[in-house]
């Protein structure tokens, strides 16, 4: 997990907070500030980074819950972690004045550091609703925690499952899914801005981005702070005069610097929504989440590239590159930065096809 000093520290600055609303406290600060900070905390600490992305992701949503619950939530500090899983593992049963929720959900990341949780279930009825998907918010003592977490990478982000067998959820602390991915809450409309009218896919999408790139980016500090003292072992010659190593520095710092200005671009278009409430149309939509996972596999690149020629010392536990490479490919597993699905839903709209995906 993350170390315990890391998140006070952390809380001690307001990183909690960037996108909590500022009706509890918090800074309500928008999509730019939170990507700048994610590309200096993850830089810094990979999972420390992964854990403010994940946990901010989820203060913002929390934000287009009934007032009751905000205020649960909230009520106490709004410089709180809120750990769960989005992606419905789980099952709700509607009872009376509320949900029973059951089942087991995979990669809660931050789950030590955190009272309430965000889950993803599907719902045995949900008429008010064209998907039978349901978000919850749930208290932490109501759920065990199984420590799976034994990984590739990202290893300090405690993602470990989440296990429920009947928990009671009251009412307040349900919403449909479909109604938090599109950003049509009437709750968020409580807030000084309008920035909970941002899809949730691409409000995550691009903060997930952000975290990416500030791994990739100290691997490539490491890179080169190293490369510029290394000798090749047979002919003691300078590796940074190799023509081959000056190639591979520089493909992979346009790469991450094409990257950085792709998310950029995309968290101040959702900040302009912040302060118009406007609704982005599908097209906008399906561009800024390519957008986002193409910032990512340009990180992967970037990341692969400079690890391969890295020499033999780089395979060692103890070699921080090497870490940095493990956490930069285990967050490319992620649902939502899969490079293949958003590439052909992108290609789809480009050709004036249906995006061919629902996960807009």
């Amino acid at each position: 997990m993350v170390a315990p000093d890391s998140v006070e520290a952390m809380r001690s600055a307001g990183l909690w907070a960037i996108l909590t609303p500022a009706a509890w406290g918090g800074s309500e600060a928008g999509l730019r500030a939170q990507v700048d900070s994610l590309f200096e905390v993850a830089a810094a600490d990979s999972a420390a980074g992964w854990v403010q992305m994940v946990s901010n992701a989820h203060a913002w949503v929390v934000g287009n819950f009934p007032e009751e619950c905000q205020r649960e939530v909230f009520g106490e500090s709004a410089n709180i972690v809120i750990p769960g899983t989005l992606a419905a593992q789980g099952q709700a049963k509607r009872r009376p004045e509320g949900w029973e929720l059951t089942g087991r959900w995979q990669f809660a990341s931050g789950v030590d550091h955190g009272d309430w949780l965000l889950i993803g279930a599907i719902a045995d009825e949900l008429p008010e609703s064209d998907f039978p998907g349901l978000h919850l918010i749930v208290a932490k003592s109501d759920i065990d925690v199984d420590d799976t977490w034994h990984t590739l990478g990202l290893r300090g982000s405690g993602s470990k499952d989440l296990v429920a067998d009947a928990v009671f959820v009251p009412a307040h602390r349900a919403m449909p899914s479909s109604t938090l991915f599109n950003g049509l809450s009437e709750h968020g409309e409580m807030h000084s801005t309008h920035i909970n009218r941002v899809p949730l896919l691409v409000c995550l999408s691009v903060q997930l981005a952000a975290t990416v790139i500030g791994i990739a980016d100290s691997a490539l500090s490491l890179h080169l702070e190293r490369t510029a003292v290394r000798r090749e072992v047979y002919t003691r010659s300078s590796k940074a005069k190799s023509v081959g190593s000056q190639m591979r520095v520089a493909e992979a710092a346009v790469e991450l610097k094409t990257a950085r200005m792709l998310v950029q671009a995309a968290a101040d278009r959702c900040d302009e929504v912040g302060t118009t409430g406007e609704r982005l149309d599908i097209e906008t939509r399906a561009e800024l989440k390519w957008n986002a996972a193409y910032a990512v596999e340009l990180s992967r690149r970037a990341t692969e590239r400079i690890f391969a020629t890295s020499g033999a010392n780089a395979i060692y536990n103890d070699s921080e590159l090497q870490a940095r490479y493990r956490d930069v490919n285990t967050a490319c597993h992620h649902a939502i930065a899969d490079f293949d699905s958003t590439a052909e839903m992108r290609g789809r709209m480009l050709l004036g096809l249906d995006p061919g995906s629902t996960l807009l």
